[in-house]
């Protein structure tokens, strides 16, 4: 074996055993012939552009689309139910500050003084924020290309921008916020891929989570000027737990579990509780010594993440669809 052929074979190993086992050859073959004679002496390397022309099958193998093999499928929807889902956490995050933004942008100590650099990247920041709903509808009705575009955008402002231009220091953002937001551009770019006919929701799921997250948002705001109007900062910090993406993790989780949804999406659901849960835990010593009401509640949310995080886990490898296609097939 020459030492490009031992190279190319080792590139190949990305591959799955199986896939390996019916085009290895055939592949090293062709690799070879492209290459032409190259001695030891040179110690060749297979080219950049025929290492990432692997790595793309590869990807696109092991998140295989509905014609691929059972176990590859069934990884493949949950990374892309991990997309979805996560975009539409996000686009219920942002979407509710749309329509504040005219009463917000009179208010300097939020924007920012006018004409400065901090009001320019707020603003832009709840504009352009708004395209994680963007990417989200644009997903649910099928066009991924647009979601692609407008979910690295939305990171890329949102994250990238911040911490390059000194604009925001990383020790700003949690680990949750990081990885809330660049999980679903990662699975989205790379779970949609083109042997994945991209399904056409209904305008419903696309238009109905972020609309529910602006009522919702106009009732906790409503309710929370009440409470402070009485000096009730209490239940404000209470209620401020649970109207993030816990609170939301949670509520879809509970849906999905009652509704009798498949496999990936309680697999996807299970990974955003698990980050939830661990993002959560370090509030359990922030709250310490506090309000006791404030650290119970913490506590308890803890506990309810922990528990939907295993009961996902399990009801979701339970009802994953290789099971399904695996009793199809021995009949």
């Amino acid at each position: 074996m020459s030492l490009l052929e031992f190279h190319y074979r080792n590139v190949l190993r990305m591959l799955p055993a199986s896939y390996r086992a019916e085009r290895e050859e055939e592949m090293v073959a062709a690799y070879l012939e492209y290459a032409g004679d190259v001695p030891d002496e040179a110690n060749p390397k297979p080219r950049w552009d025929e290492v990432l022309s692997v790595v793309g099958l590869a990807l696109r193998v092991r998140l295989a689309g509905a014609s691929g093999p059972p176990v590859y499928f069934a990884w493949g929807e949950t990374v892309r139910m991990v997309a979805l889902f996560g975009l539409g956490l996000q686009a219920m995050l942002s979407a509710p500050a749309l329509p504040l933004l005219p009463a917000m942008s009179e208010n300097e100590q939020f924007f920012g003084a006018a004409g400065s650099a901090d009001r320019l990247f707020n603003i832009g920041e709840v504009l352009l924020g708004n395209l994680w709903l963007v990417a989200f509808v644009a997903l649910a009705r099928g066009a991924v290309r647009t979601a692609k575009t407008a979910a690295v955008l939305a990171f890329g402002w949102s994250f990238l921008v911040p911490v390059v231009s000194g604009w925001r220091a990383m020790e700003t953002f949690g680990v949750g916020f990081v990885v809330l937001s660049a999980v679903p551009v990662l699975a989205l770019l790379f779970g949609y891929h083109r042997d994945v006919p991209p399904p056409r929701r209904s305008w419903w799921v696309a238009l109905l989570p972020p609309a529910a997250a602006a009522a919702a948002l106009y009732a906790v705001n409503h309710y929370a000027t009440g409470r402070v109007t009485v000096g009730d900062t209490t239940t404000l910090e209470i209620l401020a737990t649970w109207t993030g993406p816990p609170g939301i993790i949670v509520a879809a989780a509970a849906a999905a579990l009652t509704l009798g949804t498949g496999g990936p999406t309680l697999l996807a659901l299970a990974f955003y509780t698990i980050v939830s849960l661990l993002d959560r835990l370090p509030d359990l010593y922030h709250y310490h010594g506090g309000v006791e009401e404030i650290w119970q509640v913490a506590a308890l949310q803890c506990w309810v993440l922990g528990g939907l995080t295993l009961i996902l886990a399990v009801v979701g490898v339970w009802r994953l669809p290789i099971h399904r296609r695996l009793q199809e097939r021995s009949v």
